[in-house]
């Protein structure tokens, strides 16, 4: 998925927040598309005192990490530890028609941390939310492929799950709400023996 998707979603989101938009969410949402990005080093050296952690990569090159103080039991990793992100967006669609004076752009935006405390290793965890009301271009009913056009006039095209039932209530022109998820875990992991 484009990450400029997001983006100009995020941007868009200092314009209209409405706590209403929540209640008119679907009950459930069904995912229609997920990228998933794994990246991973090897821990080099840690200074605790310092808060950095120097990573090698699989070519051998070193890179200096700044680990901010949010990120707890940074004591806890070692030399050959390896560190691990992982970064996914998805997009759901519940295909329900938006409200007849809903404007075309971000209604919500819900975002957790988790940062583990007392874990075996240090993670944290951030979970963006960003609900947001986009107008369907065209459906093809028969390969289920419907392409919307986001607020900020990009085409996103997503293959409909299935599992979405109704897809033939809904036709080219129609407001419905849409889901994103962008999910960023990073974390320090001891390597199997």
């Amino acid at each position: 998925m484009k990450k400029s998707l997001l983006a100009g979603l995020f941007a868009a989101a200092g314009l209209a927040f409405a706590a209403s938009a929540f209640a008119q969410l679907p009950a459930k949402m069904v995912p229609l598309a997920a990228d998933v990005v794994v990246l991973s080093a090897t821990v080099d050296s840690v200074d605790v005192k310092k808060r950095t952690v120097v990573l090698k990569d699989a070519n051998g090159n070193l890179a200096q990490m700044n680990v901010a103080k949010s990120v707890n039991d940074l004591d806890k990793v070692k030399k050959g530890d390896v560190f691990l992100v992982e970064h996914a967006q998805a997009i759901a669609v519940g295909l329900t028609a938006a409200g007849k004076d809903a404007k075309p752009g971000v209604s919500g935006v819900r975002t957790v941390v988790i940062a583990g405390k007392g874990a075996a290793k240090p993670f944290e965890e951030t979970t963006d939310t960003i609900y947001a009301t986009v107008k369907i271009s065209s459906i093809d009913a028969k390969t289920r492929i419907v392409t919307f056009t986001m607020p900020n006039g990009e085409k996103q095209k997503v293959k409909v799950d299935p599992a979405v039932l109704g897809l033939e209530k809904f036709k080219a022109g129609d407001d419905v709400i849409i889901e994103f998820v962008d999910d960023t875990a990073i974390g320090f992991v001891t390597p199997k023996k």
